[in-house]
């Protein structure tokens, strides 16, 4: 009998939407590939996964936790490192959640850790991004992918790399076909934590459609409420004239691949979407700031401009998907053809 396909655990963080619409479409890749896929997701993620992958849902560590932090892990870690043997997994992958790379480790399989986040642990620090938050946000990266043996780093601009590999941004099927942007279309709004109500007034005022994804209706006037659904959001984002949401990494880089101009908002303690918001403006590729520094006068002259699509950069990297693909490959041993899997390891 023709041996199982090898099959992978693939951890998700679940704060905000962006791991999880990563996360789709490396998943649809790997299955395309004939590798069976059980996907493990925190609570923003599940609901985006569970229609496409087996999901389970799982405690995703949040900045709050604080002191709990220590136990929350041991506790998923010995869950992780149970479902691995139990279900004999080959390999995990991990976007964003360290119990998964830990239980890898531990268990002894090989294990892939993937995000933008990776990339101030990854890349070299550009000339505009200031050194702290960087190092930083590089400090957090590394802790947070301890026992991967792989890593990929996903950034919506080139960078020189030190360690590890870089990939693009992986635009769903959907949005590739996206031929319907006018500069009359819509502006599309989402907010991971919400928006001050000063903001969306703000918004409510302009002279144009404005849309808003988000898990309640505000009861704002002039602004048109839609709920956080993955397939609405891309038919939305497919037209709009521009975007303006916080300074996640997947919403940028989708604009920056559809040439949406986005204005990228930020709390000014988040260093993460802070040094987003830098390598975007550097890049010529939208605009962004804290909160508290936009006004009217700021938002006005990025609708101005916002006419004209942004320039997507041209650089030589795979998407997020082929790059998970191929490294999934080299462990597993497929890469080369007749090889046999890779023996499973930490069994007793």
């Amino acid at each position: 009998m023709p041996a199982a396909a090898p099959m992978v655990h693939y951890y998700v963080h679940g704060r905000g939407r962006g791991h999880a619409t990563r996360s789709r479409a490396v998943i649809t890749r790997l299955q395309q590939a004939g590798l069976r896929v059980v996907a493990f997701a925190g609570e923003s993620a599940e609901p985006l996964l569970c229609e496409h992958v087996i999901t389970h849902p799982v405690r995703s560590l949040l900045p709050g936790d604080g002191r709990h932090a220590p136990r929350v892990i041991a506790s998923r870690v010995r869950e992780a490192v149970s479902l691995l043997r139990r279900d004999r997994a080959d390999l995990v992958i991990s976007d964003g959640d360290l119990p998964g790379t830990l239980a890898a480790r531990i268990a002894g399989r090989p294990g892939i850790a993937v995000g933008h986040g990776l990339v101030f642990h990854c890349c070299e620090r550009p000339s505009e991004a200031p050194a702290g938050p960087w190092r930083r946000e590089a400090i957090k990266a590394a802790a947070s992918t301890l026992g991967a043996q792989r890593k990929i780093a996903v950034s919506f601009v080139p960078l020189p790399v030190r360690r590890g590999r870089l990939a693009r941004p992986c635009l769903e099927p959907a949005l590739h076909a996206a031929t319907s942007r006018t500069p009359e279309g819509p502006l599309v709004c989402y907010f991971r934590d919400g928006a001050p109500r000063p903001l969306l007034r703000r918004l409510a005022a302009l002279e144009l459609p404005v849309i808003l994804f988000a898990a309640t209706d505000p009861g704002v006037p002039g602004l048109r409420h839609e709920p956080p659904a993955r397939d609405r959001f891309v038919r939305a984002l497919s037209s709009a004239r521009a975007v303006v949401a916080t300074a996640g990494s997947q919403l940028i880089g989708e604009c920056v691949a559809l040439g949406v101009p986005m204005l990228a908002l930020h709390d000014p303690h988040d260093d993460e979407q802070a040094l987003n918001v830098v390598m975007l403006r550097a890049a010529g590729l939208g605009d962004g700031g804290p909160w508290s520094e936009l006004d009217d006068t700021r938002l006005r002259a990025f609708l101005a401009r916002s006419s004209v699509p942004a320039p997507a950069p041209v650089w030589d990297a795979p998407d997020v998907a082929t790059a998970v693909l191929e490294e999934a490959h080299a462990l597993l041993g497929l890469d080369r053809p007749g090889a046999p899997r890779q023996a499973r390891g930490g069994e007793r």
